[in-house]
């Protein structure tokens, strides 16, 4: 293994290098991580670089050290939600199709009570999430950044503080199951279009049945990635 980025610190760039095998499913929950020794010699670094990157994977809950094992890739439960780290690409595909469920759940919830309680200020604000959203590359993180802001704004815009701090907790897996679907799943623009017609329309039931329809076809999308995954 060796670095991609140069441009940042070096154990930034060896933590990044291991978190996308793990992302990309070459380094599986229960896998082992090659010694110090061996990760300091392949990334051409000292151990203690090497030891600060794994420190920082630890602290995104992506690893765990046996003491006197060595250190594996974690395997996730449904508590990581709680917790900021990358859970989704770990979660095992009854647990990722939950998160979904709860996720269009919350979002049906936020889009049917802002649709009925909407102002111009959270039109507004909501047309500029929906704006940045358009904007941004298809494919690129900041299409995965600006489809996440537009659904917090969207809970927002409900105001109900539940709904928000429901959609906060699960933002960090959201983002990770968002980059985890780009390759088989366009960007939510257009989806993110209709709940914003919805909601500054009034359309409570209309706003609602998007988001549904937004899960399952999230879901969808999941089994088809875990179905490239599996050949």
């Amino acid at each position: 293994m060796a670095p991609s980025v140069r441009d940042q610190k070096l154990y930034a760039a060896i933590a990044n290098e291991i978190r996308e095998r793990i992302e990309a499913g070459v380094l599986r929950p229960g896998d082992r991580l090659p010694t110090l020794s061996e990760l300091a010699e392949a990334f051409g670094c000292s151990r203690a670089t090497v030891r600060e990157a794994l420190g920082a994977l630890r602290g995104q809950g992506l690893i765990e050290v046996r003491h006197g094992d060595g250190t594996y890739v974690r395997t996730a439960g449904i508590e990581m939600w709680m917790e900021p780290v990358d859970a989704a690409v770990l979660l095992a595909p009854s647990e990722s199709v939950q998160l979904v469920e709860l996720t269009a759940a919350a979002l049906a919830g936020a889009a049917g009570i802002a649709a009925d309680r909407r102002t111009e200020a959270g039109l507004a604000e909501l047309a500029q999430a929906l704006f940045r959203l358009e904007c941004a590359t298809p494919g690129a993180e900041e299409a995965v950044v600006a489809e996440l802001a537009f659904y917090l704004q969207l809970a927002v815009c409900s105001g109900n503080v539940l709904f928000e701090n429901v959609l906060r907790v699960l933002q960090e897996a959201l983002r990770s199951l968002l980059r985890y679907l780009q390759p088989v799943r366009p960007a939510g623009t257009e989806v993110c279009r209709r709940l914003f017609d919805a909601v500054a329309a009034g359309g409570a039931d209309s706003a609602r049945s998007i988001a549904f329809a937004l899960g399952d076809e999230m879901s969808s999308a999941l089994l088809r990635r875990r179905g490239l995954e599996a050949r």
